[in-house]
C-alpha cells in the first residue's frame, strides 16, 4: 500500500460537477429527492422543520479518539487507475468550510482539499465508491456523525431556506447530491473531518483538518499600535480565537498582554475594540461572533486592571471589509479586531 489509503474496488460516487465539464447522457436518471427539494418553496420548507423537533445539538466529545497513525493529508488516494486529467482538486492551507454534524451545519475552520472525480472513470458505481470510502475511513477510526442530508426540511429552514446556498456555498459542492456522508476522526492531535458526497456522476471528497490559523502578520506592540493610532486613529490586529467561538488562544492573550502595556502607558488614552470577520456563513451569526470576541478582548483588559470606562466593544461582522472576501489571503486580513483611539 501506498502511505495513504488505496480504495481497492472502484469507486462511483455521482455528483454532476458541470465545471468538470461531465457531459449528461439524456437517457441518465437525475436525482429526484433534491430536485423536489430544491423546488419547495421557502414556506413548505418552514412548515415541514416545525412538524417535528429539532435535534439536540451535536456533541463533539460523544466521539470516541482513534489510535490508528493516520497517512499524510488529505488521507485518503485516488480510486486506482483514475488517469491525471480526471483528477480535480481544490486546496487552501486555511479557510473554513460546513460539515453536517447531528442534523447541524458546523463550521470548521483548517486545512481544506477538495477532490473530485467522474464516477465512468474511475469505473466505478456509485455504491461501490461510497462503500469503498466508507470502509477505509472507517479503518482510520472514523465515525459518521450526519443525521440528516443537505435537503432535509429542518436544516434548510434553520439555514435562511434555500437549499441551493447550502449546497454550494456552505458545503462547497458543485452540484446537488443524492448521498451525502460526513464523517469525524478524532485523534489527541487534531479532528478530522471528510465528506462523501455523490450524484449520479461523479464523487466529491473534502478532507478537512481543523486547526487553527497560522499567524502571518507579526503582533503589534504596544509601542507600534500607539504609533499606528496617532497617525491613523486605528489599528487592526490579527488575534487567534478557538474556531467558530470567543475564546482567545494562548498567542491571542500576548496581543491582548501588549493593549493592557499600551493603556498603562497612555493614561489618556481611550479605546473602541471593533470585531470584524469575512463573509463565509450566516450574516447573523456572524456579527454576533464577531460583538462577542470583542467583548472577550475587553473583559480580559479589565481582569488586567484596565479601567472600564477607557474602553468599548462592538462587533461589525463582514460589513467593514479590508480585503476582498474571493480569496484566502483576503478572508485572513478580514478576521480581525480593531482599535480605535476615542476623543
Amino acid at each position: 500500500m501506498s502511505p495513504k489509503f488505496k480504495l481497492a474496488l472502484g469507486l462511483t460516487l455521482c455528483l454532476s460537477i458541470p465545471l468538470l465539464g461531465c457531459k449528461r447522457n439524456s437517457e441518465t436518471p437525475q436525482p429526484q429527492a433534491a430536485a423536489a427539494v430544491s423546488a419547495a418553496p421557502a414556506p413548505a420548507l418552514a412548515a415541514a422543520a416545525a412538524s417535528k423537533p429539532t435535534k439536540a445539538v451535536f456533541d463533539i466529545d460523544s466521539i470516541p479518539l482513534s489510535s490508528v497513525v493516520l497517512p499524510p493529508f488529505p488521507y485518503l488516494d485516488w480510486p486506482q487507475g483514475l488517469a491525471d486529467g480526471d483528477r480535480f482538486s481544490d486546496k487552501s492551507a486555511f479557510d473554513r468550510a460546513y460539515v453536517i454534524a447531528g442534523d447541524q451545519l458546523q463550521a470548521v475552520e483548517g486545512r481544506i482539499e477538495s477532490r473530485r472525480f467522474r464516477n465512468s472513470d474511475a469505473q466505478l458505481s456509485q455504491l461501490a465508491a461510497q462503500r469503498n470510502y466508507e470502509s477505509a475511513i472507517k479503518a482510520l477510526g472514523g465515525v459518521k456523525v450526519n443525521t440528516a442530508l443537505p435537503s432535509d426540511p429542518i436544516l434548510v429552514a434553520a439555514n435562511g431556506g434555500d437549499v441551493g446556498d447550502i449546497v454550494v456555498n456552505k458545503l462547497g459542492l458543485k452540484d446537488y447530491v443524492n448521498a451525502y456522508d460526513a464523517y469525524l476522526i478524532r485523534t489527541p492531535e487534531r479532528n478530522v473531518w471528510i465528506a462523501v458526497t455523490s450524484s449520479s456522476t461523479s464523487t466529491q471528497i473534502t478532507a478537512i483538518e481543523e486547526q487553527a490559523m497560522k499567524q502571518q502578520v507579526a503582533f503589534v506592540t504596544a509601542d507600534a499600535m500607539q504609533s499606528a493610532l496617532n497617525a491613523q486613529g486605528h489599528v487592526a490586529l490579527y488575534i487567534n480565537f478557538d474556531n467558530d467561538k470567543a475564546q482567545l488562544k494562548p498567542d491571542g492573550l500576548n496581543a491582548v498582554d501588549e493593549i493592557a502595556k499600551l493603556l498603562k502607558q497612555d493614561a489618556a488614552l481611550k479605546l473602541a475594540i471593533e470585531g470584524h470577520t469575512d463573509n463565509s456563513g450566516d450574516a447573523q451569526h456572524n456579527k454576533a461572533l464577531s460583538q462577542q470576541r470583542a467583548d472577550a478582548v475587553m473583559t480580559t483588559l479589565l481582569t488586567k486592571g484596565i479601567d472600564k470606562g477607557r474602553l468599548s466593544a462592538s462587533g461589525r461582522g463582514a460589513d467593514q471589509p479590508v480585503a476582498d472576501n474571493g480569496s484566502d489571503q483576503g478572508r485572513a486580513k478580514n478576521r480581525r479586531v480593531e482599535l480605535v483611539k476615542q476623543s
